[in-house]
């Protein structure tokens, strides 16, 4: 099952960067929450599958262009992963470009991903998954 998780997130960023909403809506539970790192500055959390489609339209209102990247893939138990993605962009307007490494626990429940937390510092994902060194 770990393996199954861990290409589940692998295959849902890929899809957020193609803005695959048939293939997210297939990974992604309606019960999802997700805690957005874009987002926390706002306490906004994007719930269910209407979530996905809401946190592309505040990417969409802020950035001109999105990218991620997954450098890393790591198990912790046989229903959470912790994923290190690298994103990078450019601000709606202004143009200046932005990059950032953070870190995200997502946790699976009959093959669905069903939260996903995110942390500006890829250590404080490590650290909440218990796999700090």
């Amino acid at each position: 099952m770990s393996e199954e998780n861990m290409e589940i997130a692998r295959k849902a960023v890929e899809a957020s960067n193609r803005r695959d909403l048939a293939t997210l809506d297939a990974l992604w539970s309606d019960e999802c929450v997700f805690h957005s790192t874009f987002a926390a500055s706002e306490g906004r959390v994007f719930r269910g599958r209407q979530g996905i489609r809401d946190y592309f339209h505040a990417l969409e209102e802020a950035f001109d262009e999105v990218h991620l990247e997954v450098k890393d893939v790591t198990d912790t138990t046989h229903d959470r992963v912790v994923v290190l993605v690298d994103v990078s962009g450019r601000g709606k307007g202004s143009g200046i470009p932005v990059g950032h490494r953070f870190g995200q626990v997502w946790t699976f429940a009959r093959g669905e991903v069903v939260r996903v937390e995110s942390y500006l510092d890829p250590r404080d994902a490590r650290e909440a998954a218990d796999l700090s060194e």
